[in-house]
């Protein structure tokens, strides 16, 4: 497949339409029935950084100064909504159950409303180092601060979920509570940062997260992890279904992207480097048979901090009426219907 220039970073699902913001901070509209692009701003008028939706469904667009617009979804004129008291550049929106906004900026969760910012995330034990700066001076080694993530979002409990891999160093997981405003524990249970390396985190009816984690270095590695009252307790491990005729001394199994749960038919379906997946979710145990669907052709980028590639899928999502939409780092947007692949770009 052709490679997409620039390459899509963001993307959001409404009912109507298929929203994208690119690396140029360009805005994209496909409408959903036809998959037509209907359209597209002016990059040398505002760059976009983010995009989410209100619970009345409103859209908003967040920038790298600091400015917060919404649009229409009928004539797609776009109006201030808010403008933050610095520049800041706002890489995630999210609204809580009482659409109160929140919104991820260098280096905070912020309240654009009450000017309130956290950084006081307590992680756990990783491959990485951080020191900061005491008494103007000297550095001392700390485990409370805030990560920029790589993956947000937000569940039912109005907790704003925050993940980031370190390739070969491992991972970490930020939680904010909305609702109480304040930072939350990321220790879990049985849940090993040096060897986490997430993808993606979603949640399913019963208010279950998942996190799913892989890493291509020397070996492919994947597992899906399910989270239910502050345990975290293995449900894919992808080692299980290593090809018995791999001869790789150390081990290994598929590489595991992000994944997404299906409302529809009470599955979790996940991205890997052998294609995407869906699976009953185990009521104890590990998933026994996960069912490959369909396997499209993706070009892949180098792994920064790993020898092996970066995972080229980036999210999972699914419309209103079944079709699976998801975002990769260089082939722009699939959208499978369950017979068909089509892409948009």
């Amino acid at each position: 497949m052709k490679k997409v220039n620039p390459s899509f970073t963001k993307m959001l699902v409404s009912d109507e339409n298929i929203y994208a913001l690119n690396s140029s901070g360009q805005l994209h509209v496909w409408n959903l029935k036809s998959l037509n692009r209907t359209f597209t701003t002016d990059t040398n008028v505002v760059k976009y950084t983010s995009i989410a939706k209100d619970n009345s469904n409103k859209i908003y667009l967040g920038t790298a100064k600091g400015k917060i617009f919404t649009i229409d979804k009928n004539d797609y004129s776009i109006d201030l909504h808010l403008e933050l008291k610095k520049d800041y550049s706002v890489t995630d929106i999210f609204f809580n159950s009482t659409d109160e906004i929140f919104l991820i900026v260098p280096y905070a969760v912020y309240d654009p409303i009450k000017d309130k910012y956290w950084t006081d995330f307590k992680h756990q034990p990783n491959g990485m180092i951080v020191s900061k700066r005491f008494l103007f001076l000297f550095r001392k080694r700390t485990n409370k601060y805030f990560d920029m993530p790589q993956y947000a979002f937000i569940d039912s409990q109005d907790r704003i979920w925050m993940a980031k891999s370190f390739g070969e160093f491992g991972g970490s997981i930020q939680i904010f509570d909305t609702r109480r405003r304040t930072e939350l524990s990321a220790d879990i249970d049985s849940l090993n940062f040096g060897l986490l390396f997430p993808k993606s985190v979603f949640e399913d009816k019963d208010q279950n997260i998942y996190i799913t984690s892989g890493l291509q270095h020397f070996m492919n590695s994947g597992d899906i992890f399910r989270i239910k009252n502050n345990t975290a307790i293995k449900i894919y491990d992808s080692e299980d279904f290593r090809k018995t005729t791999e001869t790789n001394p150390f081990g290994g199994g598929i590489f595991v992207g992000p994944g997404t749960y299906n409302a529809f038919d009470n599955k979790i379906y996940f991205a890997t480097t052998e294609g995407f997946y869906r699976a009953a979710i185990p009521n104890e145990g590990r998933i026994e048979n996960p069912e490959l669907i369909f396997k499209p052709e993706l070009l892949w980028d180098r792994e920064p901090l790993a020898i092996g590639v970066s995972m080229s899928v980036k999210r999972l999502t699914f419309t209103t009426d079944n079709r699976l939409v998801f975002l990769t780092s260089n082939n722009g947007i699939g959208i499978y219907d369950g017979t068909e692949l089509k892409m948009i770009k």
